[in-house]
């Protein structure tokens, strides 16, 4: 078996112990601990600060002790304090672990996207048939977990699903070993480049928009909608089902210009949301989002790995890291905002979550010649 397929699976069992209580976090925050959608907002922020301190020190980690160190260390740690968060099942401290539990998910990124990154030594191709593999691996993970995971979230509550996801996440334990391992150089200064920074601005706001596919649906299906929470799973199915078996296809013949393809149909999928009254509507956009995905995710990975340097790979990619995971926080916090005062006027709440990815659209036009330059 290959290391990219190791990697792939690996992802699939920390995707289906993720996937299980990521999409219904926020939501149980909201209705289990009566958390006001203020707060919620709030705690959405505190997960973007850990973010910055976690992918920065994730790509020191990454670089200074090896990949395969890091990534053991992040997957203990990260089942640890999902189980004290079963544990001790009190609002302050399960927030609070799960923020830990953020940091240690956020290291392993870093760890993951460098080897593969390692693995390919900056072919771009390469490195989207490889990113497009591994994305295979997560979301057979999430193809199964949010449906399971509301099954569990509706029958026997969010603690269950807290200990239930603890222990599925020690399972890639198995296979982290046999991987190659790299180390990238021990300078505590590095530098980067100026285009790869000029990517980085609508990567931002590619990751807000992003971010929907979880909160922001679930609380706008279930409460506008009135999807049940079951639905919402199919529907989170129906999206990892489709990466599953046709993200291998798409990732061979994607080229970077089509990152703005992907983005255009984003915005439009999104925007459509507004619009949807029944369950039969919302399947179809989710297919649409689910193909914006399959473009934009492994075209945005295999860029960024290929404005890296050996020496300094962790790093860059743990600021690449930290900027589409802020990207995701902030735009759940925003979602989140909005849904204060808009959360009953479809059009204008899906209108301004929308226009991220419109904004996005001239930023990457902008940079792509260079993009293409240094692919």
């Amino acid at each position: 078996m290959n290391n990219v397929n190791k990697l792939a699976i690996i992802g699939a069992f920390r995707a289906f112990g993720g996937s299980l209580i990521w999409p219904f976090t926020g939501y149980a925050l909201f209705t289990v601990f009566r958390i006001s959608l203020s707060f919620i907002a709030i705690y959405y922020a505190l997960q973007a600060v850990v973010s910055v301190l976690s992918y920065v020190m994730g790509g020191y980690i990454v670089d200074f002790i090896g990949r395969l160190k890091t990534m053991m260390m992040s997957i203990i740690s990260s089942s640890l304090f999902l189980f004290l968060s079963y544990f001790f099942f009190h609002p302050l401290l399960v927030v609070s672990f799960l923020l830990l539990q953020s940091f240690s998910n956020n290291v392993y990124n870093v760890a993951n996207t460098t080897l593969v990154g390692d693995i390919n030594k900056g072919e771009f191709k390469k490195l989207v048939v490889s990113f497009s593999r591994v994305r295979v691996g997560i979301n057979a993970g999430w193809a199964f977990g949010p449906l399971l995971g509301s099954i569990i979230f509706q029958y026997e509550g969010f603690r269950m699903l807290l200990l239930i996801s603890s222990f599925i996440l020690l399972t890639p334990l198995i296979f982290v070993n046999s991987l190659p391992d790299f180390k990238g150089g021990r300078k505590l200064s590095f530098t980067v480049h100026r285009e790869f920074i000029k990517f980085l601005i609508p990567t931002f706001l590619t990751f807000m928009l992003m971010s929907q596919l979880g909160f922001s649906l679930l609380t706008f299906y279930t409460e506008v909608v009135k999807l049940s929470v079951e639905d919402v799973g199919l529907l989170f199915m129906v999206n990892g089902i489709l990466i599953v078996f046709l993200q291998d296809v798409i990732g061979r013949h994607l080229k970077i210009k089509h990152i703005v393809l992907g983005m255009l149909i984003y915005s439009v999928s999104y925007f459509a949301v507004g619009f949807i009254t029944n369950f039969l509507f919302a399947i179809i956009d989710v297919i649409f989002i689910t193909v914006a995905e399959m473009i934009v995710s492994p075209l945005s990975q295999a860029i960024a790995s290929l404005f890296t340097k050996d020496e300094q790979r962790g790093r860059e990619i743990g600021i690449y890291g930290m900027v589409t995971a802020i990207g995701r926080l902030v735009g759940s916090s925003y979602a989140s905002y909005l849904m204060s005062f808009f959360l009953f006027s479809p059009f204008y709440l899906w209108a301004l979550i929308s226009i991220l990815g419109f904004l996005s659209i001239p930023l990457y036009l902008l940079s792509i010649k260079r993009i293409e330059t240094n692919g």
